[in-house]
């Protein structure tokens, strides 16, 4: 929608001419109804920072995702900027906040056209037990191993406000680095055709098969400046080892290192899981063939190793044996707790494990703090991630179940939808909370 709108702003220390707002576009995008689209212009000076914020109308007390604050591109043509995170169906009102010279223009508030249906999404179910305990944030998941093949967000209220068509059997869909673009990935488990796509945040470009992941399995990690690290096939053999293939955004391809004896002991390999750590630019990765999990730098040096067998390991002392059958989904802390969705056998309820590293110059030790039982089965894949506040994000892929539990481990809610890998975001602008 093309507009020609002029306001005249709360101006702080400006002129009132030189703080006339021009609202070009107002929209909500045609591919991704959820998205909002506004495209603006100031008067005078230009702004050195500026944000929209935007108002989900008429919301219920109960409602906890009631909009947002978009930060605003100034590099980009017309301030494009897209308003993420919108309920389907739903009236919103915004308003640009443009700083300059130490002081903030702020325009009048303008009516977004009301946001339009997700069709194909699939339904959630939400089952509350304690309402105030509740993580306001949204969850970034995919279809799994379910129908329809796709990449979805859910909110905190359980709507989804973001839906996209997967690959086949997407397992992890994961919006860059910087917010900008969403990565989607097949599980591909026996190796016989992967594939990677990406979609901007509006929907309007779409690459199918990125070229240089043809062969792609289970999980992707993102990593700033655009970049994207998946796990790669690296050969037709029987559970063969990985490689960690990394694409920049002008597409080249490159091979950092390769996830196999390299790195751990096994006769097989089945590297599932994958999360880049900004901290000290390096990796930990999960394999459910050895029951391990380990942290590796950018240039394919193991750093230390959890489960698996640590006679001979390539880590030396820095190993920690483990008693776990099968693990997929995890995440490491800042202060050195390590968790591990813990899949046990097919038919009984899969753990969590909670750990708390000791890793020291001449060995690393791990103590367990914490072996949670679910209710919930799931044979493969499986996720889990600590929030901010203390509550804990597990997903069970194959029951199409996502619990959320509070700092003792009761369950605040559950959230039934088909899914694959989760990760979970307090906000769907800027650097993820877990790569």
């Amino acid at each position: 929608m093309a507009l020609a709108l002029i306001g005249l702003a709360d101006c702080g220390n400006n002129d009132a001419a030189d703080c006339a707002f021009s609202l070009t576009t107002n929209a909500v995008s045609p591919q991704l109804p959820t998205v909002g689209v506004v495209e603006w212009a100031l008067s005078g000076q230009a702004p050195t920072s500026a944000k929209i914020v935007y108002t989900l109308l008429d919301a219920d007390p109960s409602v906890l995702n009631r909009g947002g604050e978009a930060p605003v591109p100034l590099d980009a043509a017309n301030h494009r900027t897209l308003l993420l995170g919108l309920k389907q169906s739903s009236n919103y009102t915004f308003h640009i906040e443009a700083t300059r010279g130490g002081s903030t223009c702020v325009s009048p508030d303008y009516a977004l056209p009301t946001t339009g249906t997700l069709d194909g999404a699939p339904a959630v179910t939400v089952q509350v037990a304690q309402a105030a305990a509740r993580q306001p944030g949204f969850i970034v998941t995919s279809s799994g191993t379910s129908v329809p093949d796709s990449a979805f967000i859910i909110d905190a209220d359980g709507e989804i406000v973001w839906f996209f068509a997967g690959p086949l059997n997407t397992c992890r869909a994961q919006m860059d680095y910087e917010g900008n673009t969403m990565w989607m990935v097949t599980c591909n488990p026996i190796n016989e055709m992967g594939e990677v796509r990406s979609v901007s945040m509006d929907g309007a470009q779409v690459q199918m098969n990125v070229p240089g992941f043809e062969f792609a399995h289970h999980d992707l990690t993102v990593m700033p400046g655009g970049r994207v690290a998946a796990l790669v096939w690296s050969s037709y053999q029987n559970e063969p080892p990985s490689d960690l293939v990394i694409r920049t955004p002008d597409g080249q391809v490159t091979t950092a290192f390769t996830v196999g004896s390299n790195l751990y002991l096994s006769d097989l390999f089945h590297a599932n899981a994958v999360h880049y750590l900004p901290s000290d630019d390096s990796f930990t990765i999960s394999d459910r063939d050895p029951n391990v999990v380990v942290k590796v730098s950018a240039a394919g040096v193991p750093q230390w190793q959890v489960g698996g067998v640590c006679d001979g390991a390539p880590t030396g002392a820095h190993c920690s044996p483990q008693s776990w059958l099968v693990n997929h989904g995890h995440q490491l802390l800042d202060d050195g707790t390590l968790l591990v969705f813990n899949n046990t056998e097919t038919t009984y309820a899969a753990h969590v494990l909670e750990l708390q590293l000791d890793d020291t110059s001449s060995a690393l030790t791990a103590t367990t703090l914490r072996d949670y039982t679910g209710t919930a089965a799931s044979a493969t894949l499986g996720d889990v991630q600590r929030l901010p506040g203390g509550n804990t994000l597990i997903t069970y892929s194959n029951a199409g179940t996502i619990v959320e539990v509070d700092p003792s481990w009761g369950v605040v809610q559950t959230l039934t939808v088909p899914v694959g890998y989760s990760n979970w975001r307090p906000t769907l602008y800027g650097p993820p909370l877990r790569p």
